[in-house]
């Protein structure tokens, strides 16, 4: 039978596309060299800097992340963010290395399998990977004079570079200095590489770099923040909290970003945090009353406790009976961390579905019926917000009957005909944020039948 193609020939395409929406449940661990690039010691000392050039890999299960080779703090806070439950499907390390001026490796006596050294590794310094060896007097390499002996502890080494290997050593974050203004240049090489995630937290303790990062994440409307304050323990000992990166919050009234205060080492609360609440949908969740797997709670005085939460920070604490749970779940300005998020997704949600609304659209008319279209696609939007239990459901307040949220239609009587020749259309709306009961008072009276 001949082919009805050759006479009559039909081909549908379908034109329909959908905006990507953000990306509001992924986390970013930042640590200088995590040790993901595959280096190893059979070739350390011939890779290049087309190598190693990527400061950014994504891991979606924990146990890839130690195939990998990643060690130290950055393993341990991976750790503490694959550990939760229900257990995180993605996680996004990065590289900052270029954050700082040096990098402290420790000697930690482990074999390197390398005949007659103690410890090795390479590192990227400007466009060339160097090398050195350490044989237990002294480092050899290429890269030997720009590894710096510490003073006060002979097994502690600052490097001048980006480490890509390192065996017979771990990575010292507490050591490691922090060059200023700094985190904007090396955020900004990591967006470039992967921008797929929301809410960022380091294992660094260190203000100067928490301050950058608190700065940084606030100029942004679709990135949060988890940092944790070591309360004094390590950094501005004698004056927490004032030098702590709560107060910082605090003082700046910022919102993008919480901080939670510990004083255990190696207590990785946000990645913890991270992995507990990124999971949920914004809106559904709150970021207080969390038990977290993988760390450990904190034994604070009521002084101390009362010092932290006056300034809007956060804590993980044990209240006995089995409660160890994360309160009050608040940022640096006072506003609820969940609610900071989901105003955050909504932005996005609501923009992303105009956008594929309008592309799929040949025209929308600028007409009571075009406005009508607009404002309809922007309720559904809302009423998806409420359903997920970010914005307050309807409820009657006395006679009152009130709604979570309202779009109010501008007639064409207040519509100029600039904004028609422009295209421009203003369409004002309002929801109300529905919080969480986070604490309760219960005031009950006692008694006596008959009396």
């Amino acid at each position: 039978m001949a082919d009805l193609r050759r006479l009559f020939n039909m081909k549908i395409t379908r034109q329909t596309k959908a905006a990507a929406y953000g990306v509001f449940g992924v986390g970013l661990e930042l640590t200088p060299a995590p040790g993901f690039y595959g280096v190893t010691k059979e070739n350390f000392e011939s890779i290049t800097a087309a190598d190693v050039s990527k400061i950014v890999k994504v891991y979606s299960l924990y146990d890839d992340v130690i195939d990998d080779g990643v060690t130290g703090a950055a393993l341990k806070a991976a750790n503490a963010y694959f550990n939760q439950k229900p257990t995180p499907d993605t996680l996004v390390i990065a590289d900052i290395s270029g954050a700082f001026s040096s990098v402290a490796i420790l000697l930690n006596g482990d074999d390197t399998g390398i005949p007659d050294v103690k410890a090795a590794v390479a590192f990227v310094s400007g466009d060339d990977v160097l090398n050195a060896t350490y044989d237990g007097s002294a480092w050899v390499g290429t890269g030997a004079d720009k590894i710096t002996a510490d003073e006060n502890n002979a097994e502690l080494y600052q490097i001048e570079g980006r480490i890509v290997f390192l065996t017979g050593a771990d990575v010292s974050v507490g050591y490691s200095d922090v060059k200023a203004d700094s985190f904007t240049s090396v955020i900004t090489a990591v967006k470039k590489q992967n921008n797929n995630w929301f809410m960022s937290f380091t294992t660094s303790r260190n203000p100067a770099l928490l301050t950058q990062i608190a700065d940084w994440t606030e100029a942004q409307t679709d990135k949060m923040a988890a940092l944790v304050d070591d309360g004094g323990a390590i950094y501005n000992v004698g004056t927490w909290p004032t030098g702590g990166i709560t107060q910082y919050l605090f003082d700046k009234q910022y919102a993008g970003s919480f901080a939670t205060t510990t004083r255990i080492d190696s207590n990785y609360v946000d990645a913890a945090q991270a992995g507990r609440c990124l999971t949920m949908q914004p809106g559904s969740e709150t970021w207080a009353l969390k038990t977290l797997s993988g760390v450990v709670t904190d034994d604070f005085d009521e002084t101390d406790y009362q010092t932290i939460t006056a300034i809007n920070g956060n804590t993980y604490e044990d209240y006995g009976s089995d409660v160890m749970v994360t309160y009050p779940g608040t940022v640096g300005d006072g506003e609820s961390i969940e609610a900071v998020r989901f105003c955050y997704w909504l932005a996005d949600y609501m923009q992303k579905n105009l956008a594929t609304f309008a592309i799929n659209q040949k025209k929308i008319p600028y007409a009571p019926s075009g406005i009508e279209l607009v404002c309809k696609n922007m309720e559904k939007s809302l009423k998806t917000g409420q359903d997920n239990g970010g914005i307050l459901e309807n409820f009657t307040n006395g006679d009152e009957y009130v709604r979570g949220f309202t779009v109010t239609r501008p007639t064409m009587s207040q519509i100029t005909a600039a904004q028609q020749i422009k295209g421009n259309l203003q369409v004002p709306f309002q929801f109300y944020l529905a919080h969480a009961i986070k604490n309760v008072e219960g005031i009950g009276t006692a008694l006596t039948w008959g009396m």
